[in-house]
């Protein structure tokens, strides 16, 4: 070891010479290859050169005591002839910018007008190095605020990435206002102040982040590194999607494609964010190999956790990230959920079980083999094989070569090491799933012999969680008229891009008024989830001539998440069993649906099982009660606000989720 010491501590010098002091990289290198961990060291020195951006390096804000009256100190900056405490010295804006941010707030004490927000937002534009000049302020309906923007913010090299524009919407309020109007709930990620506002201390975090004066007085005394001390004052406010993108497929391009920068990248939301350190960053990538989506659901999920571990966050000494049960199954169902299909997802677990634990590599001929010693089902060899091509197709399988015995290679990661050793279970009971599938639409075709067969990969069950987007219908049409297999793949692979980035609201517009009778598609959907969950009894009690305001297609998808998740559950417990019950309530139609499953986890809040993606997926709740949700939400009448909610439940056996749909009741 001492070579690769002394060639460590060579390289850590020549990088000191260029960047005196060091930095808390050299610290963190020197303990590093003092406790012996030289390839750690290796990768920090790589990753994190010193003088390179990384949190640790940015001037942190000074510590405030709550003793202190902001106001007061206000008028110290303000006052210069106020007699003022021996501690303010250390309190003096480090230059005029900062001393014009102040000057503009106290205007905001004053005057209620577009002038003087206008004024704060160019003071605080050029305070952060913005270019040009800060946005026109305009009034907000009848509030005492106005809506502007600044940049700025993002204008870091190290920051750049976490914001498509740099722009940020600011609202700025004048004297005597404590709240903020309501429709700012349904805006992206911006910034509010006002003289009288005050952070409120949600459990949730809100797309409204309130810079306070206390805030601006911390922020005024640094020369440098304003931005980055400013984002850390908002981002642990705003959701972590605010860093991420929307959508997985933003956050996607977010990294970017070299190593070393997504780690910095990913350091940077972690500090920002979640306030984690080092370790937490280490202890995601360990989990996810930097995979984007999965990246994504780990941090969603920390967001939620980080409150109450802090930065002890996933520590070796509570085991870790692999000790958290919730957060393997929600990254377990993320990857479920991207093979997209039952066809998919046996070929996966396959690759898995059949792969080297070292490498991940595995032959087709090998995958397939293990297939056919997992089932007796003639045909499960042939649809795993189609399986196969559509996981290379969605990035969960790598091909490294053509031909009948070409390597695939499963991308690794931790989490997915860790599924690798109940892969050949998982493979085995969702086959003989799909053999009894196959059976009953076998049956099917025998008695209506001129009907549509189903996609490859899709159960009868399973598409109706697409029954909203156009895809849908073309595929159907090309299965009817014979299509080939490489053309039916394309169209399901169009059919889950139109379902990924499918905007509610859009949909909403573009629907034409209807009337839809609950008890039909009650009881479509029952029989249709019987032959999924042959375990799972459905117990629907629907009134006939029932209708609500919604649209066919739209109430189908939706009930189709709610009764997959609880069907899903109820079917690993003996005597599986949901209820189903509507009822009125006018204007309102509730549907309240209960399972006999464990339940939601201890500790959970309830509105969690409805986070986007996996975050809070725990315990086997999928993601699609989010979209489930917001569809909902997108079909809003005058007199009713639909919601997809979680109730408290005192049914004596059904002591599993509950979960109930307001819809509005059509009017004849």
């Amino acid at each position: 070891m001492e070579p690769v010491t002394t060639e460590l501590l060579a390289w850590l010098d020549r990088q000191a010479a260029d960047t005196p002091g060091g930095g808390p990289t050299a610290k963190r290198v020197k303990a590093l290859i003092k406790a012996g961990e030289l390839v750690a060291a290796r990768t920090l020195l790589k990753r994190e050169p010193l003088g390179s951006p990384i949190p640790e390096s940015a001037a942190p804000l000074p510590p405030w005591d709550p003793r202190w009256d902001p106001d007061r100190f206000l008028e110290y900056h303000l006052n210069p002839a106020a007699p003022r405490p021996p501690e303010f010295t250390s309190w003096e804006a480090a230059d005029d910018s900062g001393r014009d941010v102040l000057t503009a707030y106290d205007r905001l004490q004053k005057a209620d007008s577009a002038e003087a927000a206008e004024a704060f937002t160019g003071a605080l534009h050029r305070f952060l190095g913005g270019s040009g000049r800060g946005g026109v302020a305009r009034r907000v309906g009848t509030s005492r605020f106005h809506h502007t923007y600044f940049d700025g913010l993002f204008g870091t090299e190290a920051l750049s990435r976490l914001h498509p524009t740099g722009r940020v919407d600011l609202y700025v309020g004048g004297p005597g206002t404590t709240a903020v109007p309501d429709r700012l709930a349904e805006q992206a990620p911006h910034v509010a102040v006002a003289p009288n506002l005050a952070v409120q201390d949600y459990i949730d975090r809100q797309t409204t982040a309130v810079l306070s004066l206390r805030d601006l007085l911390r922020l005024v005394v640094l020369p440098t590194d304003r931005a980055a001390a400013l984002l850390g004052v908002l981002a642990r406010q705003w959701p972590v999607t605010a860093l991420l993108g929307g959508r997985a497929a933003n956050f996607a391009t977010t990294p970017g494609d070299d190593p070393d920068a997504a780690w910095r990248t990913l350091r940077w939301i972690t500090h920002l964010s979640l306030g984690g350190d080092h370790a937490v960053a280490q202890a995601m990538e360990n989990c996810t190999a930097m995979d984007p989506a999965l990246l994504r659901v780990m941090l969603r999920y920390a967001e939620h956790r980080m409150g109450f571990a802090g930065t002890g966050l996933w520590s070796g000494a509570d085991g870790g990230w692999q000790r958290d049960e919730a957060l393997v199954q929600a990254l377990h169902e993320e990857l479920v959920a991207r093979c997209g299909d039952s066809v998919a997802e046996a070929a996966w677990w396959a690759a898995l079980a059949a792969g080297d634990p070292a490498t991940g590599e595995v032959s087709t001929e090998d995958l397939l083999l293990l297939v056919e010693m997992c089932s007796d089902w003639p045909g499960a060899r042939d649809r795993v094989r189609a399986g196969v091509d559509a996981l290379a197709t969605r990035g969960l399988l790598a091909r490294a070569g053509e031909g009948a015995d070409d390597l695939l290679t499963v991308p690794r990661s931790g989490i997915v090491r860790m599924l690798r050793a109940g892969a050949e279970q998982q493979l085995t009971g969702l086959l003989a799933r799909l053999t009894h599938t196959q059976d009953d639409q076998d049956a099917n075709r025998v008695a209506a012999p001129g009907g549509p067969r189903p996609p490859a990969g899709w159960t009868s069950w399973e598409r109706n969680r697409f029954a909203i987007v156009p895809a849908l219908a073309r595929l159907t049409s090309a299965e009817s008229g014979g299509a080939a297999g490489k053309e039916l793949a394309a169209l399901a692979a169009e059919a889950e891009a139109e379902l990924r980035d499918l905007d509610p609201a859009a949909l909403a517009g573009s629907a034409e008024p209807s009337a839809t009778e609950l008890a039909p598609v009650l009881d479509a959907l029952a029989a249709q989830c019987h032959d999924q969950y042959p375990g799972t009894i459905l117990d629907v009690r629907c009134p006939p001539a029932l209708c609500v305001d919604v649209p066919e297609a739209v109430l189908t998808s939706v009930l189709y998440e709610v009764l997959d998740n609880a069907a899903r559950v109820a079917a690993g417990t003996d005597a599986g069993l949901v209820q189903v019950l509507a009822r009125t309530e006018s204007p309102e139609v509730l549907v309240e649906v209960q399972d006999s499953g464990p339940g939601l986890p201890a500790g959970s809040r309830g509105r969690r099982i409805f986070a986007l993606s996996a975050t809070g997926r725990e315990q086997g709740r999928s993601g699609g009660l989010y979209r489930a949700r917001q569809l909902l939400r997108a079909f809003a009448t005058p007199q009713v606000e639909p919601e997809l909610e979680v109730f408290e439940s005192a049914h004596p056996t059904l002591t599993g989720a509950a979960l109930r749909l307001v819809l509005p009741e059509h009017a004849p």
